[in-house]
């Protein structure tokens, strides 16, 4: 039987919980994605990466939606859900900002 130790995060891939194997220094998911400790960086590096995009994309397409539903508000609903959809675009731009610094696991200093 194997002895593993579950650490306090998530695969990157499917959100269960991860544990270290014992006789390995393999992480493993209940799942069973497997990971040797950098591909776990690395792929967690990307999930990251994924989820700043999807919440850059939500909050860029506010405009559409309050352009969708216009037709069927008030012209004071209108005004206001508009001037939210602007806050969200602004608030897009920083997400992106993160996005532009957001750097990946490396284990080693590059030359």
């Amino acid at each position: 039987m194997e002895i593993t130790t579950p650490i306090n995060a998530t695969c990157p891939e499917c959100r269960g919980p991860l544990s270290v194997v014992a006789e390995s220094s393999e992480i493993r998911c209940l799942v069973g994605h497997t990971y040797s400790p950098f591909s776990l960086l690395q792929s967690h590096y990307e999930a990251q990466e994924r989820a700043l995009w999807s919440a850059v994309v939500a909050l860029e397409e506010a405009m559409q939606l309050v352009d969708a539903v216009e037709p069927h508000c008030s012209p004071a609903s209108v005004e206001r859900l508009r001037r939210q959809a602007q806050t969200k675009f602004q608030q897009a731009k920083e997400v992106r900002g993160v996005l532009e610094h957001l750097e990946p696991f490396r284990p080693e200093e590059e030359h």
